[in-house]
Formats: C-alpha cells, structure tokens, sequence
C-alpha cells in the first residue's frame, strides 16, 4: 500500500508522458496540424489519420489560454477546417476531429505550408503574441511542388516544423521541411495501422518544444 502512495505521489509531481495524459505546462502554444487529404491516402486510412489526430491532441490541455489546436487540410489547394480560436475546450476540439471531412485531391505540400502560414499564424485566426508556433505536418507522399522556399518562409516567421511521414512518403523530403533536429522532428511509418506507435514519442516531444 505504501508503495503504490509513493507511485501516485510521483506521478503528480513526474507526469508520465503518455497519450491521454494532458500536458502538464501552462505554456501558450500555437498548434496547426496540416493534414494531407489527397486521393491516395483513401478513406480508410484518413478515418486512421483522423483517430491519430485526436490522440495526439487529447494529450494536451486545451485552451484559450493554454494550447490551440488549428487544423488545414490539403491536397491541390487547402483548406481552413477550424482556426486556432474556432474551439476553446477539448471536448468541442475533438468532436470536430471525429467530424474531419475527407478532401481528395493531388499532393501541393508547397502551396499548403504558405496558406498555413498567411491564414493559421495571424491575430484574427486565434495567434496569441508570444506563444510558441508549431506546425505538424501529415502526409503519405512526396510533395508535386516546390517545398524549398515554403518551408524557408515558415522557418523565418519562428515556426517550428514537426513531419510525420506514412507509407509512400519522402523521408529526405520531410527533413527538409521539418526543424532540428530530425531525430524528434521527423516521424516515419510503413502503414497507417502504424500510427498509433508513434503517438507518445510525438506528443513527448511537442510539450517539449512547447515548455522550451
């Protein structure tokens, strides 16, 4: 009995960092999922895209003045699905993941990264000044545009680029795109089955980004 107290009182003080378990900074963080939904992914596997999606965001604390999760979906030209102040608790955030409308379309990761930038990161879609900016990319292919200068202009605006990579994806590409170092920035799966592995070890990293 004394030794599962002593478990407990760790685990108040030493979160464990694992999905379902919500972040335990109060920092402000600014968070765009950029979702590909072009014609190869399927229906199928954007219902698995759409259930990772929500495990990762489950894992933090939601908020007007904590985390705000914005979300774009992309494949020939994107799409705002909700800005960074369209949801303020968790349970509205997720009901709108679960609702998540597949696009179909090409593969434009370019063109997506500079509509994230002009559309996701200003004061009237929700940007709070001084609260840290990340965008985590999802897709399972390589980009049919220039992805270079996108990702040079999102680097300079202060944004931190996360990458997740299924299937038919470029991994050299998706080091590109993504911030140092690739080693916690840059996420590669062979299946979309395979999602779910890499929840914890993404949600890890992204808090700490965000306590940084």
């Amino acid at each position: 009995m004394a030794s599962m107290l002593l478990f407990l009182a760790l685990l108040h003080f030493f979160p464990v960092g694992v999905a379902g378990l919500e972040s335990q900074t109060s920092a402000e963080a600014e968070i765009v999922f950029l979702v590909d939904g072009s014609w190869s992914i399927g229906r199928p596997n954007f219902r698995a895209m759409r259930h990772f999606l929500g495990s990762v965001v489950d894992a933090f604390d939601i908020g007007p003045d904590k985390v705000q999760i914005a979300v774009a979906q992309y494949s020939g030209d994107p799409r705002t699905e909700w800005h960074l102040n369209s949801y303020s608790t968790k349970q509205t955030l997720m009901d709108a993941i679960a609702r998540l409308p597949y696009k179909g379309g090409n593969t434009l990761t370019g063109t997506a990264l500079n509509f994230t930038l002009s559309n996701h990161f200003n004061a009237q879609a929700g940007l709070r000044p001084g609260a840290h900016k990340i965008v985590v990319l999802i897709t399972d292919g390589k980009s049919q545009d220039d992805v270079k200068a996108p990702t040079a202009r999102v680097k300079e605006a202060g944004v931190e680029l996360f990458a997740v990579g299924i299937k038919n994806h470029d991994v050299t590409e998706l080091r590109e795109i993504s911030s140092d170092p690739a080693e916690t920035h840059v996420y590669s799966v062979r299946d979309f089955s395979l999602l779910g592995d890499i929840v914890d070890d993404l949600t890890n990293n992204l808090r700490n980004s965000i306590k940084e």
